[in-house]
């Protein structure tokens, strides 16, 4: 357990150095939210938050206000629907964006490795360019008790999205010539957060984490993003690359 100890912050110091190039290229942004839930039965969860959205120059760029009811039926396996409204505070006459998301949980272990698989579809209305649904797959790693103060751990997620339905795109050959007007659905991101949880105090929780998002291309050329026009060289529904260092607190209301 002392090696540990010793070793992790070594861990988390090599982790955010690996991205360090990446983020010199592109800037971090930064969100903040807070969330506060509770218990209506043994099985009903409730919960609602804030999150706020700023960008590389900490101007406040979104503001996301949300809800989630969700069922446990045990340790392991739980259902919940969630709703999100984004707005841009600076911008009150612009139009605001919605989703909906239900998703699946199911938790296991691996000895003293904990592992969470999290599947939600969400609805964006109204729609993206690039998609109205979206998939997210969620792989989550981390390990029990550290023994750490504010009883820390360090956990690991890897997130993969799948785009569908997006606004039709014009696919062209390499002369130019229009070829077929469609949605550019297809597996088109991965995301991956290296975090820290730690416990303030009773019934509170709290995370520090670094996410990066990497858009990108498989498969049929004709369901791609980032796309170049022939015809002018311009690029089109370019890659949405970017890191984030966020905090979030959440509070469990006792009632």
């Amino acid at each position: 357990m002392r090696t540990l100890k010793c070793a992790l912050p070594v861990l988390i110091f090599l982790l955010f150095s690996f991205h360090s190039e990446i983020v010199a290229q592109d800037g971090v942004k930064f969100w903040a939210g807070h969330s506060l839930g509770t218990k209506l039965t043994e099985q009903w969860r409730i919960r609602v938050g804030q999150l706020y959205l700023f960008d590389e120059v900490m101007d406040l760029s979104s503001l996301q206000n949300s809800a989630r009811i969700e069922y446990r039926f045990n340790s392991k396996f739980r259902i919940g629907l969630g709703y999100v409204r984004s707005s841009d505070p600076s911008d009150p006459d612009q139009e605001a964006r919605n989703r909906l998301d239900p998703r699946i949980r199911y938790n296991f272990r691996l000895g003293k490795l904990r592992v969470a698989n999290t599947l939600r579809t969400e609805w964006h209305f109204p729609e993206r360019s690039k998609f109205e649904y979206r998939i997210r797959y969620a792989l989550r790693l981390h390990r029990g008790d550290w023994g750490l103060p504010l009883n820390m751990t360090p956990y690991i997620t890897n997130e993969l999205h799948y785009y569908l339905d997006g606004r039709p795109f014009q696919y062209r050959d390499p002369q130019g010539e229009a070829v077929v007007k469609q949605s550019p659905d297809g597996l088109h991101a991965h995301r991956i957060m290296l975090g820290l949880r730690f416990k303030p105090f009773k019934r509170a929780n709290a995370s520090i984490y670094f996410m990066r998002q990497t858009e990108f291309n498989l498969g049929n050329k004709y369901r791609r993003i980032n796309v170049t026009d022939p015809r002018n060289g311009e690029v089109k529904r370019d890659f949405n690359n970017f890191s984030v260092l966020a905090f979030n607190f959440s509070y469990r209301l006792k009632i």
